[in-house]
């Protein structure tokens, strides 16, 4: 993130602590948005090659739509954590929304098919649309990319957090890392999405992991 934005996210960050919301994409942690940052975009030649055969990424039997196929693979393969997988952002993205990417739900501010809060989105898009919060709608071009980015940003800090490493990370993206770490009651509130998560990535795994 540039320097002129830390003061501003950690601000964020306080008042998202303060406020306890349950939002979906609303986990900016003090350093999370910082590393957001530091995550590549895959560039298009790249994603091309990895089309080619992405069937050892993502099943291709499933309901995945074809269309958002080459999104979700750049989105899981944007870091190097076991965890962040095509498979995983494929089933957080269908728990978020059914893959609807004009969701609308303006009584909690969550929007696109990734149901992005405004606020949070900002700090996962690339450094040059960072400068002011977006507007919705959002589309799957921004969305999806962004769920990659944050998934690699808030890895770290759920190492160690007993549980699935991969659930741990879908429930950070949708209550934040501290209060995955915190082992409360907001995970039991949010079973029935990370059975849905964990049912979702059964069914998108491929066979065998990529190498």
């Amino acid at each position: 993130m540039p320097r002129r934005l830390k003061g501003l996210a950690a601000a964020f960050v306080t008042a998202v602590m303060t406020l306890g919301a349950l939002v979906s994409g609303d986990s900016v942690s003090p350093g999370g948005a910082s590393a957001a940052d530091q995550t590549r975009d895959v560039p298009d030649p790249v994603v091309g090659v990895r089309l080619q055969d992405d069937g050892r990424w993502l099943r291709t039997d499933t309901d995945i739509p074809q269309r958002y196929r080459h999104l979700i693979i750049e989105a899981g393969t944007m870091c190097d954590i076991p965890q962040v997988t095509p498979a995983l952002v494929a089933a957080m993205l269908e728990a978020e929304s059914g893959f609807d990417p004009v969701l609308s739900d303006p009584a909690k501010d969550e929007y696109g098919i990734a149901r992005w809060t405004p606020r949070v989105l900002r700090y996962y898009l690339p450094p040059t649309q960072q400068k002011t919060i977006p507007t919705p709608p959002f589309s799957p071009e921004d969305s999806i990319p962004a769920v990659g980015r944050m998934l690699c940003a808030i890895a770290p800090e759920l190492e160690g957090v007993p549980g699935d490493p991969a659930l741990n990370l879908a429930a950070g993206y949708r209550i934040s890392t501290w209060r995955v770490q915190r082992q409360g009651t907001e995970l039991q509130r949010i079973q029935p999405y990370l059975d849905r998560v964990r049912t979702n990535l059964e069914r998108y795994h491929p066979p065998s992991p990529p190498s």
